[in-house]
């Protein structure tokens, strides 16, 4: 009997470990689609935000390369660029950071939600 059940419990994380393997790689390839350029500006914004004093929020939070309107971003205007990270559970951090007209990015804010918001895609 003990065996048995050993045997289901290896089994069901075997399962778990795999499903997450392709989670991470459907993510891995999500993000090949996202242009260089985007992908500079939402990773400046994600470190913005990080090394911020609401990064303590944030630490253990996953960016979601695809939910984002860095694609709106056209040289020498501003911008207010949309991220989102996802937290525990399914908490969404929407983070907001400002893009200048020289391209430099600050952080300005997050709000807690259940969905992403300011994606274009």
């Amino acid at each position: 009997m003990n065996v048995h059940k050993g045997m289901w419990c290896a089994g069901a994380m075997t399962l778990a470990m795999t499903g997450f393997a392709q989670m991470a790689q459907a993510s891995v390839e999500e993000s090949a689609d996202v242009p260089q350029e985007e992908r500079e500006l939402v990773n400046q914004c994600h470190d913005a935000a990080m090394n911020s004093k609401d990064g303590d929020t944030f630490e253990s939070s996953q960016l979601l390369m695809e939910q984002q309107n860095a694609g709106d971003y056209e040289p020498g205007e501003e911008l207010l660029l949309h991220i989102n990270m996802l937290g525990h559970g399914t908490t969404i951090y929407n983070v907001s950071c400002n893009v200048d007209e020289q391209g430099n990015v600050t952080y300005e804010e997050y709000q807690k939600a259940g969905t992403p918001a300011g994606s274009t895609r």
